[in-house]
């Protein structure tokens, strides 16, 4: 048995927590799963199947912790700054000093966002392998299949974003991307692509005629996918790509699709931002390491100057975005950190407001300024009381004002970091990242920086030698 074990693990580089698989993280089916030495399971029926999409999506580590440093909203979680600058052979400290010099590579030996998604990518190949020899109900088959398909694309466009460069049309097919997972052979060592082959893979799997086979709408089972959910794949994936255009009909389907946003305007009467993981802004819900977001999330000065006067959360959420909270924590006087725990804000999903901010931007950058703006008001009607109309008159003027509420609506999820990645690859927008940490020092961080790309584990890249890092 413990040869076997290893032979699993020399041969999965690509995905460190393969010996785990079918074993955690199935909220639904664990009395189903029949696990075989080689990883492999014995799922047989459409039913059995399904289950593997009924999923609680953990996907790990807080973005705040890493990510949210790099993109300027986040100073870490709980973290006394003093005592991370006191250790400077640690990754949070080469994050948090925007310290090139750090060997992180060799200092991330694990990581659990990685592993995680790549377990759910094995879920979704289950999924897609074995439905066609599945017995049970013939008419499920291809809306199953379609979602597995989805859910891939979406995983692997996480990974592909935090581990690789920002894509590009011009250098892609000389950069490096990530192994592509779409079979489950433990055994066969997975090649990394390149970023071009990556994003060709991704949008292959989220195609509009695999969209089209999703259910129309799943209501409020917002742990399934549906065609909103799969036109705001699509989006995400050409936005990012910088195919603006082409994004723009898609995100318009998916908010289309499903209009509704979260009001906050009700912590004014309840004092508290309750938010469940139901709510019908949630295309699908995937959660951090927890359940509760962006609670424990420490902002940077320049983070936590962004807020508008009239912000329904800052004035009047009991325990919300608290300087007094931030400066015990972190013990920096400026620094707020949220701490109240009734929100379960979509921290790795995507919500109807998401969507509205990239049809936004789509639209200020194809000559419809006001359009555009108007999207970011519907948004920030819902967040400030009092809220005034966005007033501009060039497309750097009303970039300005949708990437300020923009961060603002973003804080706890990895889409700060993603926006900041894409946005310092044109001239016309990128920035330089600064950290005030008071008497600690400033530091600052450039946008052709190798550290806006997070290194592949130890666990990972000693048995794949294909998986070099892309930095």
């Amino acid at each position: 048995m413990m040869n076997s074990k290893n032979n699993i693990r020399r041969a999965a580089g690509w995905m460190p927590v393969i010996c785990l698989l079918f074993s955690i993280g199935l909220t639904a089916c664990d009395d189903e799963l029949d696990i075989t030495p080689k990883g492999k399971v014995t799922l047989s029926t459409v039913n059995e199947l399904e289950l593997l999409l009924n999923q609680e999506y953990m996907i790990g580590d807080i973005p705040a912790d890493n990510i949210g440093i790099l993109a300027g909203e986040s100073v870490g979680t709980f973290d006394q700054i003093s005592a991370v600058l006191g250790q400077t052979n640690t990754v949070k400290y080469a994050l948090m000093t925007f310290n090139e010099q750090v060997d992180r590579a060799t200092l991330t030996t694990s990581d659990e966002r990685y592993s995680n998604i790549y377990k759910y990518v094995n879920y979704m190949n289950t999924v897609i392998t074995k439905m066609d020899e599945a017995s049970g109900d013939e008419a499920k088959k291809p809306s199953l299949v379609a979602e597995a398909k989805v859910m891939r694309a979406w995983l692997h466009f996480l990974a592909v974003v935090i581990h690789a460069r920002q894509y590009d049309d011009n250098t892609a097919a000389d950069e490096g991307g990530i192994a592509y997972v779409s079979n489950t052979e433990v055994t066969e060592q997975k090649t990394k692509l390149t970023l071009a082959e990556t994003y060709q893979r991704i949008l292959e799997d989220c195609s509009e005629d695999v969209i089209k086979l999703l259910p129309a709408n799943h209501g409020s089972q917002v742990m399934r996918g549906d065609q909103a959910w799969g036109y705001a794949v699509r989006a995400m994936v050409l936005f990012q790509m910088k195919h603006y255009s082409e994004a723009l009909p898609l995100a318009q389907k998916a908010i289309q699709l499903r209009p509704t946003m979260f009001d906050r305007s009700v912590v004014k009467e309840l004092g508290e931002w309750i938010q469940d993981q139901t709510s019908d802004n949630n295309f699908l819900y995937m959660a951090g390491s927890g359940r509760v977001s962006p609670t424990m999330t420490m902002l940077s000065l320049e983070a936590g100057e962004l807020f508008e006067e009239g912000d329904y959360v800052i004035n009047y959420e009991k325990t919300g975005w608290s300087l007094e909270y931030g400066k015990m924590f972190s013990g920096i006087d400026g620094v707020r950190m949220y701490m109240g725990w009734s929100s379960q804000c979509n921290v790795y999903g995507l919500t109807s407001e998401q969507l509205h901010y990239v049809a936004a931007e789509c639209l200020i950058r194809t000559g419809k300024v006001e359009e555009g703006l108007a999207l970011v008001d519907e948004v920030r009607k819902l967040r400030v009381e009092n809220c005034q109309p966005s007033v501009a008159a060039t497309e750097a003027e009303a970039m300005q004002l949708l990437q300020k509420a923009k961060m603002v609506e973003q804080f706890g999820t990895p889409f700060n970091f993603f926006d900041r990645k894409r946005w310092n690859s044109e001239s016309a927008y990128r920035k330089t990242i600064t950290h005030r940490l008071g008497t600690l020092g400033t530091y600052s961080l450039q946008p052709e920086s190798p550290l806006w790309v997070m290194p592949f584990p130890v666990n990972a890249v000693r048995y794949n030698p294909t998986l070099t890092q892309n930095y």
